[in-house]
């Protein structure tokens, strides 16, 4: 009986948190909408009602879990038992550490600094550590919400776990050997930690120490915001840096206070384009997961849900990789208790072990591959000789603005995870002829390898000369053309097509915010041509062809 409450309490709780019900979010009153307060269905308001009013009769431990000094480890030796909660002080001497003891495959790296001046850390692990290898990034971090623990503890062994196991564990090996993979345990440490108390975690609180709830303070799909730092939160504006640099892949954001893997879109009920892939690695954890303890993650019938559907955030961290970032991301919930009894962190582990490998390696799958360019390479290369381009990856008739991946300048490599299927490939870089693959193979748990090699466009870039203002592609294009205006401010755009005589078919104006705009091109039939794009200012003008 007390399972199925807490389970219902905890999701309540999670919800409309007491104190953080109304910053960042949108609701109605007075018949008017207030903005940063969030819209409650009616069936909502009730069940908020409904929770507020049980939790008034319950003591406060069922939602928030009770832990006291024994939690906490008494030296380094038991903190590295991952059975009691770190000092501080021990934190930073256990991320010291794994990195001392094993230093040809772990680095660690400060990439920020709290507003009490705590670091915020991160342990990078991969074979050739010290390189920028041109392989799959992947990211894990917790505790953004400083009094949801679990996720804390669990990193800090896993880390440890990747670590002893190189070398002789097969499995942890191919993961280390094939990924740059990052873990920042503790992504809030002055809400877990609270001003003076380094020594405790029993007073943790979920917002920083400015009262900012930092899953909410990232730039927000929504309100078409721009993707930059000015105004928010110290950890906000690290944690958006640290991971605009190293471009992840992969990466999944750890939480408490309920149990579920939580999947895109939280800000709105538009299905992410890659929504089946998000479904089938979401189901893999919770299964997996599940299969350890049966009545582990019952909160959704199958362990899952799409965020939106469980309840709508605005300037959450999930939201701002998949969009702004081009990343792919999951938010996991892994206990209901936000403060976990320490006697339960090695159920916990158990639990989550599998699965945390197993969702580590599902970013060595999907399409990846290279991408080069050949001759003389304008703009970008002028030796003759093939070398790496940036170039857009778009499954055409599948791809939204906010799913296509980016291969890299540096080196040309591209990883687009994907749920199996057939696919074409287009692959466009500006100054460069596109290519289609077509018919491109993609099996669940394995990778499917491309090598593209990209001509020049044939005409001559010189100094005096400019590439076009526009990247436009695909080019055929099907379902959908995207089209990324060069060195356009943010703002309200106009696109028309037109005929090639003349005549107008479609208008549509837009908000660019920096991302690929997309155009429906499904009203239009097979073949050339013209599109225009007004930035109020300048007029691009180009054909393509519709087939």
């Amino acid at each position: 009986m007390r399972l199925s409450l807490t389970v219902q309490i905890s999701a309540i709780v999670k919800r409309f948190p007491v104190g953080s019900m109304f910053p960042g979010r949108t609701i109605f009153q007075g018949g008017s909408m207030l903005p940063g307060r969030k819209i409650f269905p009616g069936r909502h308001i009730l069940l908020v009602a409904a929770g507020l009013w049980l939790c008034s009769a319950l003591s406060a431990q069922w939602l928030r879990g009770e832990i006291d000094e024994g939690d906490m480890a008494q030296d380094l030796a038991e903190a590295l038992t991952f059975r009691k909660y770190p000092t501080y002080e021990q934190y930073l001497q256990m991320m010291q550490q794994f990195a001392a003891d094993h230093p040809g495959i772990c680095r660690l790296d400060t990439f920020g600094v709290s507003v009490q001046g705590r670091l915020l850390l991160a342990l990078k692990i991969s074979d050739r550590v010290g390189e920028d290898e041109p392989e799959a990034g992947f990211f894990y971090t917790s505790t953004m919400h400083g009094d949801e623990l679990a996720g804390y503890v669990l990193l800090l062994r896993l880390a440890a776990y990747l670590l002893e196991g190189y070398g002789s564990d097969g499995e942890v090996t191919g993961l280390v050997d094939s990924l740059a993979i990052w873990i920042n345990p503790l992504a809030n440490p002055d809400g877990t930690y609270g001003p003076g108390h380094d020594t405790s975690v029993v007073n943790s609180t979920r917002e920083n120490t400015n009262g900012i709830n930092l899953n909410r303070d990232f730039p927000d799909p929504d309100q078409h915001e721009p993707n930059d730092t000015a105004g928010r939160a110290v950890e906000t504006r690290h944690m958006m840096r640290f991971m605009e640099a190293q471009k992840f892949t992969l990466s999944a954001n750890l939480h408490s206070g309920a149990e579920v893997v939580n999947y895109p879109w939280d800000h709105t009920f538009d299905l992410h384009a890659d929504d089946s892939w998000y479904r089938f690695v979401s189901r893999e954890y919770a299964d997996e997961a599940r299969a350890v303890d049966p009545g582990y993650m019952n909160l959704f019938e199958d362990g899952i849900t799409n965020g939106a559907r469980w309840y709508v955030i605005y300037g959450g961290r999930q939201d701002y990789v998949n969009y702004y970032l081009g990343g792919r991301e999951v938010t996991l919930e892994l206990a209901n208790d936000k403060l976990l009894e320490a006697d339960r962190l090695e159920e916990f582990w158990e639990k989550n072990q599998r699965s945390l490998l197993n969702y580590m390696s599902q970013c060595t799958y999907g399409i990846r591959g290279r991408v080069r360019g050949s001759g003389e390479g304008g703009q970008i290369r002028k030796s003759g000789e093939e070398g790496p381009l940036r170039a857009c990856i778009t499954i055409p008739g599948h791809d939204s603005a906010w799913s296509v991946v980016y291969s890299s300048p540096d080196h040309g490599y591209f990883y687009r995870l994907i749920k199996e299927g057939t696919w074409d490939v287009v692959v466009s870089a500006d100054g460069w002829l596109s290519d289609t693959v077509r018919g491109v193979e993609v099996t669940d748990y394995r990778a499917t390898w491309l090598d593209i090699t990209l001509d020049p466009i044939p005409y001559p870039v010189g100094p005096e000369q400019s590439l076009p203002g526009v990247l436009l592609y695909p080019n055929p294009a099907s379902r959908s053309l995207f089209v990324l205006p060069r060195q356009t401010e943010n703002g309200p755009v106009e696109v028309r097509i037109l005929t090639m005589e003349g005549r107008p078919l479609l208008r549509h104006t837009t908000h660019f915010s920096g991302h690929p705009l997309e155009i429906p091109l499904h009203p239009l039939p097979d073949g050339i041509f013209i599109l225009q794009m007004s930035t109020g200012k300048t007029l691009y003008t180009m054909k393509f062809l519709k087939h």
